[in-house]
């Protein structure tokens, strides 16, 4: 009996042992798995795989050191300062001139040696850069973004938000953008009624132009943001046609002009003969706008900048300008 009890207990205390060593050895195989798993979802985390006009691109998910040869000023309403921007073609915003601090000039034309000086992590470009798209390539991941790509400003910070993962900030910036134009319009809306028309002037140099909502010079916050109306020819062959400019005579001022407001652009290199051969006609002066005293001359080295926070800015400055006219 005594020899049966020991065999019982020895068979009791090996099944125990085994069972240990099973239990064990499961736990160290899922610990492996387990690292494996956090490796891989660490590796993949760091970087994320967009679509774009040349094809599917890997770039950083949190890139660090941006270099962008075009969209600064929508990186920044994004949160994104880029180590590196086009300064003569594209900055210089007054409504961007502390977030533009510590931005280095990458050359106008971009110099190739100058972006790999700041060692990017991610490029982004536009229309003006695409021919060298390659050679940016092999310096960093680039994000080529053509213009057909969107229509407007609000559709442009969605794009960028949405391949830079800043869905969330993209909205935020649409929300104020709209909560500033309904303030605005609220404001006006004893000076400008509803209906009322507007024409957007450009002279540069000799040359006069009719502009639409998506060429700067304020025009997305007077047609999109404060609602005053286009021309119906305008709104054809300017806006609807998606050409935003139309270059016209003098003597078509009548037909393209005929609005209850007018806003005018002077380029900076206008000489005052240019500025005087439009501003003295007799067809200028006889514009219904002219007479009536609503025209409004808008600085170009404010209004001629497109981004999303210079757009917020130039809304403001068209309220306070039909508010102060109003007054005087």
């Amino acid at each position: 009996m005594n020899y049966w009890i020991k065999i019982r207990k020895s068979m009791m205390s090996y099944t125990i042992l085994l069972l240990t060593v099973v239990l064990l050895a499961a736990c160290s195989n899922n610990n492996k798995v387990s690292s494996v798993d956090a490796t891989n979802t660490a590796t993949s985390a760091s970087t994320r795989t967009v679509e774009t006009a040349k094809g599917p691109v890997t770039i950083p998910t949190h890139p660090q050191r941006v270099v962008s040869t075009y969209y600064h000023g929508t990186l920044i309403a994004l949160g994104i300062t880029p180590v590196g921007a086009n300064k003569e073609w594209w900055m210089g915003s007054p409504f961007l001139k502390e977030q533009e601090k510590g931005i280095a000039d990458i050359g106008t034309p971009t110099s190739l040696e100058k972006v790999v000086e700041l060692n990017p992590d991610l490029i982004i470009i536009n229309d003006f850069d695409v021919e060298k798209y390659d050679e940016y390539s092999k310096i960093a991941p680039t994000i080529y973004i053509p213009y057909t790509a969107y229509h407007n400003p609000q559709e442009e910070i969605q794009l960028l938000g949405k391949l830079l993962d800043r869905q969330q900030q993209a909205q935020a910036w649409l929300d104020r953008y709209h909560q500033t134009a309904m303030e605005a319009r609220e404001q006006i809306k004893d000076i400008v009624k509803p209906g009322q028309t507007a024409t957007l002037l450009n002279v540069r140099g000799k040359k006069l132009a009719v502009l639409g909502e998506n060429y700067g010079r304020g025009g997305y916050a007077i047609y999109d943001a404060l609602q005053l109306k286009p021309l119906d020819i305008v709104k054809k062959e300017v806006i609807d046609s998606d050409a935003q400019i139309k270059d016209i005579s003098l003597e078509a001022l009548p037909e393209y002009a005929n609005s209850d407001y007018i806003f005018i652009c002077f380029n900076n290199e206008t000489e005052q003969a240019d500025i005087s051969s439009v501003l003295d006609n007799s067809l200028w002066k006889n514009l219904p706008a002219v007479k009536k005293g609503h025209v409004y001359t808008l600085p170009y080295d404010v209004f001629s900048y497109y981004d999303p926070e210079s757009i917020i800015g130039q809304i403001g400055l068209i309220k306070d300008m039909l508010i102060d006219n109003k007054k005087s």
